[in-house]
């Protein structure tokens, strides 16, 4: 119901203005496919008739958000001295049809759709006192 009310060219329009709009979710589903939400947000602002493009929408979802934390010095942008935390798209990234192919974290790959195996990180493997999802106890 939270986005019941949402304004579909909302980060369009904060563009537009000058703001640096960014793109974010709570949700552990949206957090998955925030790149399909900037590609909708990219086309409800162009249906606006709001010069918008792939850059500003790529934008949404990396560079405006590091600096709205207050870490875009660490992260963001590929610039040299950066963390290189880069996902490799199998075709446009704002695509529903699209795949990440490679990701990288910290210059670290992590994730190689061609060679598929455990999963990269143990993190919430082993954590004492946490019961596993989905168990009530």
């Amino acid at each position: 119901m939270e986005a019941y009310d949402g304004i579909p060219e909302n980060l369009a329009l904060m563009t537009e203005a000058g703001g640096r709009a960014a793109l974010h979710s709570d949700s552990e589903i949206a957090i998955q496919v925030l790149n399909q939400a900037a590609g909708k947000a990219l086309a409800a602002g162009r249906a606006a008739g709001i010069k918008v493009d792939e850059e500003d929408a790529l934008r949404w979802l990396t560079a405006n958000p590091a600096w709205v934390l207050g870490i875009d010095e660490q992260v963001g942008t590929l610039d040299v001295g950066k963390r290189a935390d880069v996902v490799v798209w199998s075709d446009d990234p704002m695509s529903s049809y699209s795949r990440a192919e490679l990701v990288y974290v910290d210059g670290q790959l992590v994730f190689d759709r061609a060679h598929v195996g455990a999963p990269w990180s143990d993190f919430e493997l082993g954590v004492r006192g946490m019961p596993p999802k989905g168990d009530a106890k």
